[in-house]
């Protein structure tokens, strides 16, 4: 039995997303998908419903581990300036984005239950 099925959650994959590398997993308890990308990123994709409009919308968020990184670039009046940017961390290896979905589902049910 493996940690997805313990938890709980049921993969839900289509067929193009399969021919792409990508898994998804449904969790019936949130509502919410996990979706595991061949090229390394994870992410959750859940139904929200607009206060401005009352539609229904699918934010998807990065679960991926990030890390700031400084950079220098010129600017439109040649001088050199510095900043910082959030760049995302990849995981190449499978199954530890499996063990990042398991992790995300766990901590989206005992956030929403507080």
């Amino acid at each position: 039995m493996t940690r997805i099925s313990t938890i709980g959650l049921i993969e839900v994959t289509s067929q193009t997303q399969a021919n792409n590398g990508t898994q998804c997993f449904h969790d019936p308890i949130t509502g919410c998908d996990y979706m595991s990308y061949e090229s390394g990123y994870v992410r959750r994709k859940f139904q929200a419903v607009s206060w401005r409009t009352g539609k229904r919308h699918f934010p998807i968020y990065q679960l991926n581990k990030k890390r700031i990184v400084k950079f220098t670039y010129t600017g439109r009046d040649g001088r050199l300036y510095n900043a910082d940017k959030t760049e995302r961390l990849l995981e190449m290896n499978p199954e530890v984005r499996i063990d990042m979905v398991v992790r995300a589902a766990i901590n989206y049910r005992n956030y929403l239950n507080k």
